[in-house]
């Protein structure tokens, strides 16, 4: 018999284990993959799921039910993996560590831009050189794009994980667009 999210937050907030255990197993490949899309890196995406974890459940007797557990989880998970990005470039590690991602799905963006996506998909070369362009965006388009292209939030689920306007949300997106297509042409050529 499966329980509601609301009695499963209520199991979890008063200390039941197999709850929490429950809301970790749910969701803990969607934080790892967002962890990994937005860092291109396995190691920091396992560090973005047990540290989005911790806090989750450090925070669940705090959590007002206001939105749904998903788009809170991916909130604190967008955080955490942020969090590392921004030690990662205080730290200047090299560039090329995050070449070695082939597990991103660009599938949602070569539709935006009205490609055949299993053909574009299978072109290594795309693949490398889109991974170059979508790590050189700003931090906040990639993120932007991250979610709504590769993840398939909607643009209202990723207002509120970024806690921005929907107008902003939708501005990001369409500047990652633009400069995805403008540097991908200039890779290309």
């Amino acid at each position: 018999m499966e329980i509601s999210e609301k009695e499963l937050i209520h199991r979890a907030r008063s200390g039941d284990r197999r709850a929490q255990a429950e809301i970790v197993k749910t969701y803990e490949r969607m934080v790892y993959n967002l962890g990994l899309k937005l860092l291109g890196n396995d190691d920091m995406a396992e560090g973005v799921l047990q540290e989005t974890f911790l806090k989750v459940l450090q925070a669940l007797p705090n959590f007002k039910e206001k939105a749904q557990l998903s788009t809170w989880i991916y909130r604190i998970a967008t955080n955490q993996a942020l969090m590392r990005l921004r030690a990662k470039k205080r730290h200047q590690q090299s560039f090329d560590e995050n070449l070695e991602n082939e597990n991103r799905d660009y599938s949602a963006f070569v539709r935006s831009i009205e490609k055949n996506p299993l053909e574009d998909l299978m072109n290594k070369e795309l693949k490398e050189k889109m991974d170059i362009a979508i790590d050189e965006l700003p931090e906040n388009y990639r993120t932007t794009f991250v979610l709504k292209d590769i993840e398939g939030l909607a643009l209202k689920e990723i207002a509120d994980i970024m806690d921005l306007s929907l107008p902003a949300v939708k501005s990001n997106l369409h500047r990652a667009r633009v400069t995805l297509r403008n540097k991908l042409s200039e890779l290309w050529n």
